[in-house]
């Protein structure tokens, strides 16, 4: 858990990061997302896959850890908190609940294990190969307490620019040790100049602190950008021939 000044500083950032784009974030508001971006059903949900994905590219996602760490898909219900942390209360319930079908990504695997472990190392890089329009994700807390400590970073456009940043604010009522939870984050695009590239998310929460400095993500929604649809050639001549046909009645007037 943080303190009240990093609790302000937080929802400042995530302040500035959405009124300096045409990115708007929806934190734990799917039905608001799902009205800017057209209710999109769930793209990635884990469940046919396992084992490491690092590097694998899923319905034109490609999965990386800036780390260095695995991405291991489990089942949710299979994670634990072994031991190692300070003010655990029940570490049964410090788990990473899926939202949708069992299975979760859970870098480091199934043991949620304390930092500065590079197993807690939780960062994600997500690379698309179709800019979107709009994207979603269910992030998993190993404890459903009030500062999680996780940041983002979106990036947009031709050339990759920062269009939104911030961080995740208020999540839960819990003190240090509660249980596991969810939180839905979402970033929908309003032009074409910020149709969504690039999402890294941050993980700031790397000590023994309370069994609260793991996370996972679950149920990844996304919208491609309709494509701007090219001229056809007889479009082309006859946008020549007219232009053509202007000049040549021009000249006539003209003599």
């Amino acid at each position: 858990m943080a303190n009240p000044s990093i609790v302000t500083a937080a929802i400042l950032l995530a302040t500035i990061g959405a009124a300096s784009a045409a990115v708007t974030p929806y934190q734990n508001d799917l039905a608001g997302f799902n009205g800017a971006a057209g209710s999109p059903g769930v793209a990635i949900d884990f469940d046919s896959l396992a084992g490491n994905i690092a590097g694998s590219t899923i319905s034109g996602v490609t999965f990386t850890s800036p780390t260095g760490n695995t991405l291991d898909v489990v089942a949710g219900a299979s994670t634990f908190t072994p031991a190692g942390f300070a003010g655990v209360i029940d570490a049964d319930t410090n788990r990473l609940f899926p939202t949708s079908g069992p299975n979760v990504l859970s870098p480091g695997g199934l043991s949620l294990d304390p930092g500065p472990a590079i197993t807690q190392a939780d960062d994600l890089l997500l690379d698309f190969a179709t800019p979107l329009s709009a994207f979603g994700v269910d992030i998993l807390l190993q404890s459903f307490d009030v500062v999680p400590l996780v940041q983002f970073e979106v990036f947009g456009g031709p050339s990759f620019d920062l269009v939104a940043f911030g961080s995740l604010t208020g999540v839960g009522g819990g003190g240090g040790g509660a249980p596991g939870g969810s939180v839905f984050l979402g970033f929908v695009s309003d032009a074409a100049s910020t149709d969504i590239r690039r999402i890294r998310f941050f993980d700031f929460d790397g000590d023994a602190q309370f069994p609260d400095a793991n996370l996972g993500y679950d149920s990844i929604r996304i919208v491609e950008a309709a494509a701007v649809p090219e001229a056809s050639p007889l479009a082309i001549l006859c946008v020549g021939l007219l232009a053509a046909w202007s000049l040549r009645a021009r000249s006539k007037a003209k003599g």
